[in-house]
């Protein structure tokens, strides 16, 4: 008789620094386990690493089979760790597809010239937030939460990236909820300041 394995629980890091207290990177980790039906694992950073080795651990445990998620803290002490983790998860001659969502409150209200004013605006946002090699942008409109998932898809993403203000209250984080229920690749969280 043969058996089949269960291929796991989902798993939702919570990386801490050398000495760093859980809360809350360890209990927004948890609000998002529950969210996937997952478990939390720990991922507690070697002391006396530079912010390239912390990035190296963490890109280590993100690539780990059942990891969907990680949560690092958003404060200016993580800021060293975080921008390095990112930046890792951009290179090796790896595409970055940028996507930006307007809804009817967003959309520039020069956009009547789209074929001229859409590439001018596109080069200009990738210049301001995204100046990477080998980054393209993906324009959309409607609910963001939508379009993640169905982008990531389509451009058979290894890994989805969202900014989050770190609030999961009720009617907050809808993008995050969503990326991180339906997609079938890790989702990475970087702390913006929260609104």
């Amino acid at each position: 008789m043969t058996t089949i394995e269960p291929a796991g629980v989902a798993e939702v890091l919570a990386i801490l620094g050398h000495g760093e207290p859980e809360p809350p990177v360890a209990q927004t980790a948890a609000v998002i386990a529950r969210l996937d039906g997952g478990e939390v694992r720990q991922v507690r950073l070697a002391a006396g690493l530079s912010p390239q080795q912390a990035a190296r651990q963490v890109m280590r445990a993100l690539h780990q089979p059942r990891t969907v998620t990680g949560v690092l803290a958003g404060d200016e002490m993580s800021r060293p760790l975080w921008q390095p983790v990112a930046q890792r998860s951009a290179r090796s001659g790896a595409e970055l597809v940028v996507l930006h969502v307007f809804d009817a409150r967003t959309v520039p209200k020069f956009w009547d010239q789209h074929a001229h004013a859409g590439q001018a605006w596109g080069q200009e946002f990738l210049a301001r937030y995204c100046a990477l090699p080998r980054a393209r942008l993906e324009l959309r409109s409607g609910a963001a939460a939508e379009h993640v998932v169905k982008v990531a898809g389509a451009e058979q993403a290894d890994m989805i990236a969202l900014a989050w203000s770190q609030r999961l209250e009720p009617g907050r984080a809808l993008v995050v909820r969503r990326a991180v229920l339906d997609a079938g690749v890790p989702v990475m969280l970087v702390p913006m300041p929260a609104n």
